[in-house]
C-alpha cells in the first residue's frame, strides 16, 4: 500500500537526520556561507544522506512485505535496483560535492553517467501523449536525447531552486505524491509505492528542514531528489502508452523547470558561466517582495499543488481538454517567471 510506503519512509527519515545533525555538529559540517545565502548560524548539510537511506530501508521492507511483486510497472521488485544504482551515483556525487566543491563540469559528466545507466535499463519516455490521431506521437530515435535532456534538467532543476528553508523538499512531497496518484489510479501499485517512499523520505527530513531550518539538504539531497524525480514518471512508459505523459511530468514539475530555463537564459545574455550563481531566482524574487521565507514558501507550494491538480486533469477530463489545460498552466507560468524575471532586469539597471 502506498500509504504503508510513505509512513515507513517518514519513520525511517525521522530516525536519521537527528543523527546526521549530530554528527554534522560534531565534525562540523556546516553549510558554505556565501553573500546569496539568506540564513544565519553553522546549519548541517548533510541531510540528503538522511533522506536517501530513509528511501532505500522502506523499499527494502516493502520488498520483504509485500509478496505479491507482480505490477503493471516491473514484472517484480528486481527492476528497482538500477533506479537504486543510478540514485546512489548522484548522492555519492553530492555527498562529496558537500564536503570538498567539485569542478561543476565534472559533476554534469558524472549526472551523464547515471542518466545514460537508466537508459541502457530500458527507462525512458518513448511517446508523447496527444489528443489527436492515434492518441500519442512515437518519439522513435528522439526518445533517447529527450530522455537524457529531462534527467539532467530536473536533477539540476531541483538542486537550483533549493533555496529557502523547506522549499526544494516541498516540492519534492509535492511532485512524488502527485506521480504517486497517478499510478495509484491506474492500478500500478508498486509505482505508487516507489514514489509515496520518496515523498515520506522528503517529509520526514522537512520535519527538520521548515523554516527555521536545523539542517539542509545539500547538493547530495538536492540532486538525489532532483533525479528521483526525473525517474518517477519513466516508470510507467511503454512503446503504446505512458501511465505519466511528458506533458503531465513538466506540468508538475514546472516551477523548477522554468526556473532553471531562466537561470540559463540569465547567464548566457550575461556572458557568464552556466553554472555561476545569482539571487534572481524565482524564490528569490517572491522573497524580496513578501520579506518571508515561511509566505514565499507557501505560496510556491500552493502553486505547486495547483499545477499537481492541472497535471492529474488526465484522470479526470477527456484528453482534449485536459491537454490544452496543462498547455495553457506552462504558458501562464512561463509568462509569469519572464515578467518577473523581466521586472528583475530592469530594476538592476537603475
Amino acid at each position: 500500500m502506498p500509504i504503508i510506503s510513505f509512513l515507513l519512509a517518514f519513520a525511517f527519515s525521522l530516525a536519521f537526520v537527528p543523527g546526521i545533525i549530530y554528527f554534522s555538529h560534531r565534525h562540523k559540517l556546516y553549510d558554505r556561507r556565501s553573500d546569496r545565502k539568506i540564513h544565519r548560524g553553522n546549519i548541517p548539510r548533510l541531510g540528503g544522506i538522511g533522506i536517501a537511506l530513509a528511501f532505500i530501508c522502506a523499499l527494502i521492507v516493502l520488498m520483504n512485505i509485500d509478496t505479491s511483486q507482480t505490477d503493471k510497472v516491473f514484472d517484480n521488485y528486481n527492476m528497482v535496483w538500477p533506479i537504486v544504482l543510478a540514485g546512489m551515483i548522484i548522492l555519492l556525487l553530492g555527498f562529496i560535492d558537500d564536503l570538498i566543491d567539485l569542478n561543476a563540469v565534472f559533476k554534469f559528466s558524472i549526472q551523464i553517467v547515471a542518466a545514460i545507466l537508466l537508459i541502457v535499463f530500458r527507462f525512458r519516455f518513448r511517446i508523447i501523449m496527444v489528443p489527436w490521431s492515434s492518441g500519442f506521437i512515437d518519439l522513435g530515435l528522439f526518445s533517447y536525447p529527450i530522455t537524457l535532456a529531462w534527467v539532467i534538467g530536473v536533477t539540476n532543476a531541483i538542486n537550483l531552486i533549493d533555496g529557502l528553508d523547506g522549499l526544494a523538499a516541498g516540492i519534492s512531497i509535492i511532485a512524488s505524491s502527485t506521480f504517486a496518484i497517478f499510478y495509484w489510479f491506474q492500478g500500478a501499485n508498486m509505482g505508487a509505492e516507489i514514489c509515496m517512499a520518496i515523498a515520506g523520505a522528503a517529509a520526514g527530513f522537512l520535519v527538520f528542514n521548515f523554516n527555521p531550518a536545523k539542517i539542509f539538504m545539500g547538493d547530495s539531497g538536492s540532486l538525489f531528489l532532483g533525479f528521483s524525480l526525473a525517474i518517477l514518471p519513466l516508470l510507467g512508459q511503454s512503446p503504446k502508452g505512458a501511465m505519466i505523459g511528458l506533458v503531465s511530468a513538466a506540468t508538475t514539475l514546472a516551477i523548477p523547470i522554468f526556473d532553471t530555463l531562466l537561470a540559463i537564459y540569465r547567464r548566457k545574455r550575461a556572458h557568464v558561466s552556466l553554472f555561476a550563481s545569482d539571487r534572481s531566482h524565482f524564490h528569490h524574487l517572491l522573497l524580496d517582495r513578501f520579506n518571508s521565507t515561511r509566505k514565499t514558501v507557501g505560496i510556491i507550494y500552493l502553486l505547486n499543488i495547483l499545477l499537481s491538480l492541472v497535471a492529474l486533469s488526465t484522470l479526470y477530463l477527456s484528453s482534449t481538454w485536459s491537454f490544452i489545460l496543462k498547455v495553457s498552466a506552462l504558458v501562464a507560468i512561463g509568462i509569469l517567471f519572464w515578467v518577473l524575471n523581466t521586472k528583475r532586469e530592469k530594476l538592476s539597471l537603475k
